[in-house]
């Protein structure tokens, strides 16, 4: 054994002093010195790298490890034998770099390398720029006098790619029907009375002498834990009479995270039955308050190489992504939701090849997952202001649904409707629906004494669509006011590519069989588009058998053509984006054009639009004409119309808005979409001067929008320098995440940067975020050999959150001591880049742990010490 290790010793002398002598012309002549260059990408952004400077030659040479890791250029370095290996982008792209032949081989390609054209450095290898370009096409330019690098190319580099992912990915975050939740800090807090949201609605007409004022008020507010809204409708015409009249008044209590009871409401409320019934009564039920968007999940996984991005769109569109792990393996749950899902598998290997894979799966919008319980009861006084027969009569109503299996949902319910308990009032219905091959559905609906109904859709990976209904009735009822005894509908859609353009063919119709006589509805619709050009024909008809006789209806052929000018620099600016829209409808019973119409509509003053229509009836003989104008401000929205038939003229004027009281801040908030019945949130953002961890007097306000919810949202910074989300919906759960982005002050961090939060219905909810100072951590970085330690600088050391993905990296000194600076408060691992390590042939032990704490000038942690162990005995 010790003849051996003499042996491997000497071997291993013997071979570093040949590599030495073959390289000492390379030292001699280079007397190069280490230079920081300020390196600035899109894809990268600002930081710094380390190059080489000849002052003799006045030529730099460039780190290619460390540029190709920036870049997310795949790599595999060999320390020992001097080599780097990978795909440059793509997988059909092979390179192999040997600095000890030294040569670079690329495809398919052999470049011999001069002495000139690379250095060996302690950390990594340096290459000319030069030789970038011309094997890479990797345009680097170092200006020495300003310390400065740039990169131009022609590639589309990996790492512009991943963030042109991850942008698409935060896009589409919010529509995730399966996302994770971030911890929740604000949970639903119930009040007493709280909140008090208003929308309104106040239009006025003149027509001749007739005039009229109208006006809608929709009111809603907390009361007693639970939220209260209801509309007042009133009407005022100059002949005196005057109307007046409130709906949908109720208040409703709701529990969340309980599959037992999830609402219980009171007041005027509608059954959920086969026919809706208007009730002054009350209601309970179990559906979820946030209405489900999925049915189950799927479970799609696999194996791929190691450490690829796989991505899966829905629908196509991105819903979530994951890194496959060391062993390359990967599984997502599908949210399969209501109607059709497109599932497809996009995977990004590390050697750049694209990975596609695509399905297609279906659920009835009927169905429940599998072992869920649905149910709802109504009862009450029918409340059918315009029936007096059915005005003042008792009614309750109740449906149970199930779901049975993956593919199949049941459901069952009953309706009695009168001031006594008569078995005739009193019905049964039933459902069944199913899902048959993944996308092929069925739904049986049967409600004796009344209907039976069968109805089935499907729809395919190329759009083609195709569905059904097929019903048999027993008699006249409240679900069958025609009579008929049976009725059929089918429509189908045809989606295809007509000499290079986007084209489709709908064609549908219902049939009745009525007591001595059928009817029968068609239509087809035929349309295509060519840029900013859509065309389209659609013809409708129906046709009448009485006694074998046939009678076709009118068939009315509709054409029309629409043109939207597109918003170039070359289009005048009073065209651009300019709607113009022409139709034509011709009669073909009598052969002859029926009408003609004009319409024009272009935004004006950036809030505005303007509208303009022209229809001349041929067969009247009539000319009517219609001018509309739209305002639409952020706290009220105005349109003006007016209207003329040859020489009839009316106008109506209407005004909406909504107006919204933000209790804890006291502040009023308008605006012009809807508020009653929804939530609203108020974001303060400041900092914490005191670091009591709440806005106090003294703390600062900042007056941005510096967060992003996952959901859609309106957000306004007010006069008062709070941030107000509007247009949440009640008892929805949210995501929110800082944008430090949007903070003017870089050093500023926030104490809680991803959190969730329960909007509560009718009022704002208060949301305080305290910022600090960022937090700063100084260290160095020693190598111990032989009992000696020593600071070793160029080292990348990389700044890592716990629990999170978001990095730093900055790079040691030569006296090997770093610091990082505006760091988040929470805690935090430090470690050297692995690449360098196999370099110096040392080994960091175990990872630095360490946490910044959130204080309001700041948290500074100095003295770090992380230390590299030599392998090189090993």
């Amino acid at each position: 054994m010790k003849r051996f290790l003499i042996n491997h010793v000497k071997g291993r002398l013997i071979t570093l002093f040949l590599f030495l002598i073959l390289l000492l012309p390379f030292k001699v002549k280079a007397q190069q010195e280490e230079v920081l260059l300020a390196f600035r990408h899109p894809a990268v952004g600002h930081l710094y790298v380390n190059s080489l400077y000849d002052s003799r030659t006045n030529e730099s040479f460039l780190p290619l490890i460390e540029l190709f890791s920036l870049l997310e250029i795949n790599y595999e370095a060999d320390a020992r034998g001097f080599t780097i290996r990978g795909n440059f982008i793509t997988p059909n792209n092979p390179y192999t770099i040997n600095l000890q032949e030294p040569s670079i081989s690329f495809g398919k390609n052999i470049f011999t390398l001069d002495p000139e054209d690379f250095r060996i450095g302690a950390t990594d290898y340096f290459l000319a720029p030069a030789i970038f370009e011309k094997i890479f096409g990797l345009n680097f330019t170092v200006n020495i006098s300003q310390l400065t690098l740039t990169l131009e190319t022609k590639h589309n580099l990996p790492v512009e790619e991943r963030m042109a992912r991850e942008r698409a990915r935060e896009r589409v975050e919010g529509s995730q029907i399966n996302r994770e939740d971030f911890p929740l800090l604000y949970g639903r807090k119930r009040s007493v009375l709280s909140g008090t949201m208003i929308d309104y609605s106040v239009s006025g007409s003149y027509d001749g002498e007739a005039q009229n004022l109208g006006y809608t008020f929709t009111g809603g507010m907390e009361v007693l834990g639970g939220d209260m809204q209801g509309t007042f409708t009133g009407n005022h015409s100059g002949y005196g009479n005057n109307y007046y009249n409130t709906s949908g008044l109720r208040w409703r209590y709701a529990v969340l995270n309980n599959n037992f009871i999830s609402g219980i409401m009171a007041g005027q409320i509608s059954t959920t039955g086969l026919q809706p019934l208007s009730l002054k009564g009350v209601a309970i039920t179990n559906d979820p308050i946030e209405p489900r968007r999925m049915y189950e999940t799927y479970v799609v996984d696999g194996t791929t190489e190691p450490e690829s991005e796989v991505e899966i769109y829905i629908n196509e569109r991105l819903t979530d992504y994951k890194r496959a792990n060391e062993l390359g393996y990967y599984r997502f749950d599908v949210p399969l939701s209501y109607g059709t899902t497109r599932v497809s598998l996009r995977i990004f290997t590390p050697t750049g090849q694209i990975i596609v894979s695509d399905k297609q799966l279906q659920v009835p919008f009927t169905f429940l997952p599998r072992g869920v319980v649905s149910y709802n009861v109504q009862a009450g006084q029918s409340d059918n202001r315009w029936a007096d027969t059915l005005q003042n009569q008792w009614a309750a109503h109740g449906n149970v649904a199930m779901g049975i299996s993956r593919w199949l949902t049941a459901s069952v319910g009953a309706q009695h409707q009168g001031n006594e308990f008569v078995p005739g009032d009193l019905f049964y219905y039933s459902s069944i629906s199913a899902r048959i091959a993944k996308q092929y559905l069925l739904n049986i609906e049967l409600a004796p004494e009344n209907f039976y109904r069968l109805s089935g859709s499907v729809m395919y990976t190329g759009n083609l669509s195709l569905n059904f209904i097929y019903t048999k009735y027993k008699g006249v009822s409240l679900f069958n006011a025609r009579g008929a005894t049976e009725d059929i509908s089918a429509n189908v859609f045809l989606p295809f590519t007509l000499f290079g353009l986007s084209t489709g063919l709908r064609v549908g119709g219902q049939h009745y069989v009525l007591p001595g006589n059928r009817l029968t509805q068609y239509t087809a619709d035929f349309s295509t588009r060519a840029g900013p050009v859509n065309l389209r024909f659609n013809y409708r008809d129906n046709l009448v058998t009485t006694n074998e006789i046939n009678y076709f209806g009118q068939g009315l052929l509709t054409t029309s053509l629409t043109y939207t000018i597109a918003r170039s620099p070359g289009v005048p600016v009073y065209v651009q984006g300019m709607f113009a829209r022409g139709q034509m409808q011709y009669d073909v019973r009598k052969n002859a054009i029926q009408s003609v119409e004009m319409q024009l509509s272009k935004t004006v003053f950036r809030d505005a639009r303007l509208q303009l229509g022209v229809t001349y009836n041929i067969e009247r003989s009539a000319l009517m004409t219609q001018v509309s104008f739209t305002l639409d401000l952020s706290k009220v929205r105005s349109t003006t119309m007016v209207n003329s038939s040859n020489s009839n003229v009316s106008a109506r004027q209407n005004f909406t808005g909504s107006l919204g009281w933000d209790m804890p801040n006291k502040h009023i908030s308008m605006g012009n979409r809807q508020q009653a019945g929804r939530g609203a949130a108020a974001v303060l953002l400041f900092v914490d001067n005191n670091s009591s961890g709440k806005y106090d007097a003294g703390d600062e306000l900042l007056p941005y929008n510096g967060v992003k919810l996952d959901r859609s949202t309106i957000v306004q910074v007010g006069s008062d320098s709070i941030l107000r989300l509007n247009q949440l919906q009640s008892y929805y759960r949210y995501n929110l995440s800082v944008n430090r982005n949007a903070i003017n002050d870089p050093t500023l961090v926030p104490q809680k940067d991803k959190f969730s939060f329960i909007a509560d219905p009718n009022q704002y909810k208060r949301i305080e975020i305290p910022f600090y100072r960022g937090g700063i951590i100084q260290g160095t970085v020693l190598i111990e050999r032989e009992g000696q330690q020593y600071g070793q600088g160029g080292l990348r050391i990389i700044l890592k959150a716990v629990g999170q993905e978001n990095e730093q990296t900055v790079r040691s000194f030569n006296d090997g001591g770093f610091y990082f600076m505006d760091i988040a408060p929470g805690r935090y691992t430090i470690e050297v880049d692995q690449a360098q390590l196999g370099f110096l042939e040392v080994q960091q032990l175990q990872k630095t742990e360490l946490e910044i704490k959130a204080l309001a000038d700041g948290d500074f942690i100095e003295g770090l010490e992380i230390i590299l162990s030599d392998i090189s005995h090993e």
